[in-house]
């Protein structure tokens, strides 16, 4: 999967919250492997990220949301490994308006359509930062979320400890892949 949007929307927090309640859950719940999570850096603009929730392996790029130029991900591995991504986590920032109007501009550098099309991948829209004032309604969300519509789910979440709607963020990433990968619960 991929995380991606605008910077300081706080994409790279929302992976560490989802590593740590992943770790956390993987810890409390006999049964299941704890696997150790590995963090890879290979340049400034992408971290990687590998975790194992419930069955499942995952491993996230997260892309700077910051654009220069030549030297994005976006621009360097377009073929290389977007073309693999499976579930893809578009973020904006509940409080800064200008957040949720890029999304436009990371669906097109995406290069989604014949996926989207193809109905083979999950997308999953994340409102960061309820914890914060809210500058983007919750009826203009509904417009690009539901069936028919880009986004198969919105979730609301904070990254800041106690969290909120990480558990929701990971159940429907966890749904998505076992969709993906035909699992039937």
């Amino acid at each position: 999967m991929t995380i991606v949007g605008d910077g300081a929307v706080g994409k790279t927090t929302l992976v560490q919250a989802m590593l740590k309640k992943t770790t956390d859950y993987n810890h409390n719940h006999s049964g299941h492997k704890v696997v150790e999570d590995k963090k890879i850096t290979r340049t400034p603009f992408m971290e990687i990220e590998s975790w194992t929730y419930k069955d499942l392996v995952f491993q996230c790029y997260d892309l700077a949301g910051q654009r220069t130029p030549g030297m994005h991900p976006l621009d360097i591995l377009q073929t290389s490994v977007l073309t693999y991504i499976d579930i893809y986590i578009f973020v904006f920032s509940i409080d800064r308006y200008e957040s949720f109007e890029n999304l436009n501009n990371w669906l097109r550098l995406m290069n989604l359509e014949s996926k989207f099309q193809h109905n083979n991948i999950g997308y999953v829209l994340v409102g960061n930062k309820v914890d914060l004032e809210r500058n983007v309604s919750k009826g203009l969300v509904d417009t690009l979320v539901g069936e028919g519509k880009f986004f198969n789910s919105y979730v609301e979440t904070s990254s800041i400890e106690p969290y909120i709607g990480i558990d929701l963020m990971l159940e429907e990433i966890v749904k998505m892949g076992k969709k993906l990968l035909n699992i039937y619960d």
